[in-house]
């Protein structure tokens, strides 16, 4: 059960969305199908929602989980740091990425983007749907609007709009990510701190973890 706590954390972390030049919350809700057998009867731990706070250059994004911890992850949208804070199962873990550790673990290469006609309301806006395709053949579906002046440095280049939906297909599960919430307004200030009782690791540290390594 460890090893599904590691590969959710690291799950989020790749998904995450971040925004500059707008400060508030984007609150997310996640939904799952075509579970895996071997996930199934583990599918109350998979998280559910995440709220995003906006304050200048950093953002922060906390996603609960149903046994009581958390999983925050706050980023520098300037240096393209990212600060991982994971309190689940009795684990309180931190992992510190640099923008060349984090370019590294997504690779050079682009996924491939397929623009569609197919349009699909949400939140009052009317999104467009891009397919993008890595060199695995892994998908992600992408509804984004133009009508949203917020701009994001997006996870999939070549994509310019606010991605309002985004599914992800695993080998685990479907997931949907949709925005139920845009609130602009003042959010206290976000520190890019590790707390005293959190354990640091590598990133190289956490995947073997997610792999097994527990």
């Amino acid at each position: 059960m460890k090893n599904l706590t590691i590969a959710i954390a690291l799950l989020i972390s790749t998904i995450t969305l971040v925004a500059q030049d707008f400060e508030g919350t984007i609150s997310y809700e996640m939904v799952y199908e075509n579970l895996s057998p071997q996930i199934k009867p583990q599918a109350g731990m998979l998280p559910k929602s995440t709220v995003i706070e906006v304050k200048g250059e950093l953002t922060k994004s906390t996603t609960p989980n149903a046994m009581g911890g958390e999983i925050v992850i706050i980023q520098n949208t300037t240096t393209d740091e990212t600060l991982q804070l994971m309190n689940m199962m009795g684990m309180k873990i931190a992992t510190k990425m640099t923008a060349e550790e984090k370019k590294e673990l997504q690779g050079e290469e682009k996924p491939e983007i397929e623009f569609t006609e197919e349009t699909k309301e949400i939140l009052g806006y009317t999104c467009k749907k891009a397919i993008a395709t890595d060199k695995d053949g892994n998908e992600v579906e992408i509804y984004y609007t133009e009508e949203l002046k917020i701009k994001i440095p997006n996870s999939v280049d070549g994509i310019d709009g606010f991605p309002l939906q985004i599914v992800i297909i695993q080998e685990m599960f479907t997931m949907t990510q949709t925005v139920t919430e845009i609130n602009e307004g003042k959010v206290k200030k976000i520190k890019m701190d590790v707390p005293s009782d959190y354990e640091l690791k590598t990133l190289e540290e956490l995947q073997k973890m997610g792999a097994g390594g527990m």
